[in-house]
C-alpha cells in the first residue's frame, strides 16, 4: 500500500489498534474502518444450520459465551473418519466481522459429505464462530473488547482457550485460519512449516477456481508468486519480539510452536457479493484435506 505524509498519522494510529493491542475495547464493538463490508449473518440461522449436519458429522459445544444475558456457543464439528492417521484443525470466525470463513463452513461440509471416499484417512475438525459474540456484533472484537488473535502467548479469552482445547484433543497435523482483510484478492501467509510446494498446491488450487491472488498483503509486500506471504525472518524475528513486549501471539506463530504448520487464509472483504468471498475459504480448506488424504494413500499405497 502507498500512502502519502498526510495519511501517516491515520495509518499509525490503525496500526497500534490493530497490531500493538490485545483488548481495544470493552465490549464488542463493529467496525466501520477499512472499507468492511460485512456478510449477512444471523447467529441462531447458523446454528441451526450447522444442528442440521449432526447425522453425518459429530458436533459439540466446547464452549458457552455469555453476552448481555445471553449464551453464544462455539461449535466443533468433527468428520470422524475412522482410522484417521492425518487431522486438520479448522478456525473459522477469530474475528466476528470476517464472516467470509463463518458462512463457508456449510458449503465444506456439504462437500465433505459428497466425498467422503476422497478424504478417507483425514479428520477434519472444525471450530466455529471462534469468537460467537463477534459474529453476531459484526466486531473483530469479543464480549470484552478483545482482539482473539492476539491471545495465544496468554490465553486470557475463553475463545482462545477453546482453540486451545480443540487442538490438544484433535492434535492436527496440520492448521487452517480463515480471515479477512482490507486489500485487493485473496493471499495466504505460511508459517515456517508449511513446505512451499505445499502452499503453491493451494495457490494452484485457488486459481483453478477463478479466485484472484493479491499482488500485495495489506502490509505492502510485494507477493511472489501472487498470494503467497510466507513467514519471513524477519516477520518471525518481530513476532517474537511481539509476544516478549507485548504478551501477544496470533494462531500462526503459535500453531508453530506446537510444530504444527498452518496457513492464514486472508481473502478481501471489500465486495459485497459473498460467493466470491466464501469460495476462496472452501477451496483453501479443500486443497489442504486432499493433500493430507495424498499422503495417507502414498503411505497405505507404500505398505501394500
Amino acid at each position: 500500500m502507498k500512502r502519502s505524509l498526510r495519511s501517516l498519522p491515520n495509518d499509525l494510529r490503525q496500526f497500534a489498534k490493530y497490531h500493538l493491542k490485545r483488548r481495544v475495547y470493552d465490549y464488542p464493538a463493529p467496525e466501520t474502518e477499512l472499507g468492511i463490508v460485512l456478510l449477512d449473518y444471523d447467529a441462531d440461522a447458523y446454528r441451526d444450520k450447522l444442528m442440521s449436519y449432526r447425522d453425518r458429522f459429530a458436533i459439540d459445544t466446547l464452549e458457552e459465551v455469555r453476552y448481555r444475558d445471553r449464551s453464544y456457543p462455539i461449535h466443533r464439528i468433527t468428520t470422524g473418519h475412522d482410522g484417521a492417521g492425518r487431522r486438520l484443525l479448522v478456525l473459522a470466525g477469530v474475528h466476528g466481522n470476517e464472516r467470509a470463513g463463518l458462512l463457508a463452513v456449510p458449503h465444506l461440509l456439504d462437500h465433505l459429505d459428497a466425498h467422503r471416499e476422497r478424504f478417507r484417512g483425514v479428520e477434519i475438525v472444525i471450530v466455529t464462530p471462534v469468537n460467537p459474540v463477534g459474529a453476531a456484533a459484526g466486531s473483530r472484537y469479543n464480549a470484552d473488547g478483545f482482539d482473539i488473535n492476539r491471545d495465544f502467548s496468554r490465553f486470557d479469552t475463553p475463545e482462545a482457550r477453546a482453540v486451545r482445547h480443540a487442538f490438544a484433543e484433535a492434535r492436527p497435523h496440520f492448521m487452517v485460519a480463515l480471515h479477512e482483510g482490507p486489500h485487493e484478492g485473496t493471499f495466504l501467509f505460511a508459517n515456517r512449516l508449511v513446505a512451499r510446494d505445499r502452499a503453491e498446491g493451494v495457490l494452484a488450487a485457488l486459481a483453478a477456481e477463478g479466485v484472484a491472488l493479491a499482488p500485495e498483503d495489506y502490509f505492502g509486500r510485494s507477493l511472489e508468486p501472487p498470494g503467497y506471504a510466507p513467514m519471513t525472518r524477519t516477520m518471525w524475528a518481530l513476532s517474537v519480539l511481539w509476544e516478549r513486549t507485548l504478551g501477544m501471539m496470533a494462531t500462526g506463530m503459535w500453531a508453530e510452536r506446537q510444530r504444527v504448520p498452518e496457513i492464514t487464509l486472508e481473502s478481501s472483504w471489500r465486495h459485497a457479493e459473498a460467493h466470491g468471498r466464501v469460495t476462496a475459504h472452501v477451496v483453501l480448506v479443500r486443497a489442504i484435506a486432499e493433500m493430507l488424504a495424498d499422503e495417507m494413500r502414498a503411505v497405505r499405497d507404500g505398505l501394500c
